[in-house]
């Protein structure tokens, strides 16, 4: 399956973070990319700057699209996330998350596909069962109003894509991780630093993590099969694990034994049914097992990280 996006001129929100940097990064080799954030790290719009990217440094709370590059796809990276306050202004969350992907999505009404990222954190709560893409939408626990706004987002993209005629795809994003940054790497550090790590009372967190490598491969494909209704597809890794098992891992790999503590406040696993994202993007490639390797590698690089998962203490 050719995932490969060539020949077109692409613009990308949300493009200095975890998923859209190494995304502009690479489509920029086949592509005209124009890369949109805020850019509060000069460094970063300088490196992709370097790499033939046009950068546009704007923010999503005030965004001004009529001076926006005319493009052939979007991919509406963007958000306010749980990290950067969303459960503490409901209001700002709203602008950013939903406000603000529908002007950006009128604005492109006429591209050949506009790729919306949502989040695999929309989902109620299904117990032990794999979360198929017509389950019901639900809070998820300690990031209610970020997963409303990604609820309510979803709903309005499906309705301006309908009355635009627009080609979308949503894709739903789980356990997204890299050496860098992600809930994965932030429980890897948590057992190379001896913290106990909190997981939800109610058995095994299953998971299937999303190395972001996989992502960057896959978001191309997505691109390609938007379609009007939008295509929703849940977005993460091949592989199905769990916190426990992948933090194991991890400790004996750097020769420790993890802690673990059942807490309540913990985020509930979210563990997604991958067989639309198979059938219509392909597979991951990247085993749970060179993820954390990934990770590891990273850490002891001394690379910094700036990561938070509810729950934890520290």
């Amino acid at each position: 399956m050719a995932n490969e996006l060539k020949a077109s001129r692409v613009l990308i929100t949300g493009a200095s973070g975890l998923f859209g940097r190494p995304l502009a990064t690479v489509l920029a080799e086949t592509n005209q990319v124009f890369a949109l954030a805020r850019f509060t790290n000069p460094e970063v719009r300088r490196d992709l700057e370097g790499r033939g990217i046009s950068t546009i440094t704007a923010d999503l709370t005030n965004l001004e699209t009529s001076g926006l590059p005319d493009v052939d796809y979007v991919v509406h990276a963007g958000a306010m996330l749980p990290s950067t306050g969303s459960e503490k202004d409901r209001a700002a969350t709203f602008e950013v998350n939903v406000q603000a992907t529908g002007r950006l999505l009128r604005r492109y009404g006429d591209v050949q596909g506009f790729l919306y990222c949502s989040s695999g954190s929309c989902y109620a709560y299904q117990g032990q069962k794999p979360l198929a893409e017509d389950d019901p939408y639900g809070l998820h626990n300690g990031i209610e109003t970020y997963a409303a706004s990604k609820i309510a987002a979803e709903s309005l993209v499906t309705f301006l894509a309908r009355e635009q005629q627009t080609p979308t795809t949503i894709i739903r994003i789980f356990t997204m991780y890299g050496p860098q940054s992600g809930t994965i790497t932030k429980r890897i550090d948590m057992v190379r630093q001896g913290q106990v790590i909190p997981t939800y009372p109610d058995g095994p967190n299953h998971q299937c993590p999303l190395h972001v490598d996989d992502a960057v491969r896959l978001a191309q494909r997505a691109l390609q099969v938007a379609s009007v209704p939008p295509t929703v597809i849940n977005f993460a890794g091949s592989e199905t694990t769990t916190v426990q098992e992948y933090c194991t891992v991890a400790g004996n790999k750097l020769g420790l034994a993890p802690s673990f503590r059942d807490d309540p406040n913990a985020y509930y696993p979210i563990w997604p049914d991958v067989t639309r994202m198979h059938e219509l993007l392909g597979r991951c490639r990247i085993s749970v097992a060179e993820g954390v390797d990934s990770v590891l590698a990273s850490a002891s690089a001394g690379r910094s990280r700036d990561n938070w998962i509810p729950g934890s203490k520290d």
